[in-house]
């Protein structure tokens, strides 16, 4: 097994938009919105994204599963992307409102958020800047590597 360029392409992707989806910024754009306005703004990045990776052919669709470790790498690629796009999690907390003092457990309960969790658990000591690089950015790409180690061809989401 090998990566292809489209794999690793993909890994380097994911890098890019854990870190630009967990900025300042696009937090406290997004705090600003309505529910629903959040959601609509969701499901369009949802779908930009998507869109933009397929486009750049690091996702196709209509894969088929042959093997059991193909599940598992295709559920390692699909769990990094949530780490990316998802805004479940204590650091959301900490930008929107200036602490993370009782953070409700919902916010470690998201794939972000349980990734964060680890990473203040192994490493309580670290700053908030570099807690967010090792979840949004190094832990998605990390995940989309070895899920495109396991998936062995191709990453296809369908």
């Amino acid at each position: 097994m090998k990566l292809t360029i489209q794999e690793i392409g993909l890994a380097f992707a994911f890098a890019v938009i854990g870190f630009i989806f967990s900025s300042r910024s696009t937090i406290m754009f997004l705090n600003g919105l309505s529910p629903m306005q959040g959601l609509i703004v969701y499901y369009i990045i949802l779908y930009v994204s998507l869109y933009m990776l397929s486009r750049l052919d690091l996702v196709v669709f209509g894969f088929k599963i042959k093997d059991p470790m193909q599940t598992i790498g295709l559920l390692m690629i699909t769990f990094a992307f949530f780490i990316c796009v998802n805004w479940e999690n204590p650091y959301v907390q900490l930008v929107t409102k200036g602490n993370i003092e009782n953070v409700s457990p919902v916010f470690f309960q998201a794939e972000d958020g349980a990734v964060w969790f680890v990473w203040q658990s192994i490493f309580p000591w670290l700053d908030i800047e570099t807690l967010r690089l090792l979840t949004f950015v190094v832990t998605p790409f990390a995940l989309a590597l070895i899920g495109g180690f396991l998936v062995s061809e191709k990453i296809r989401l369908g």
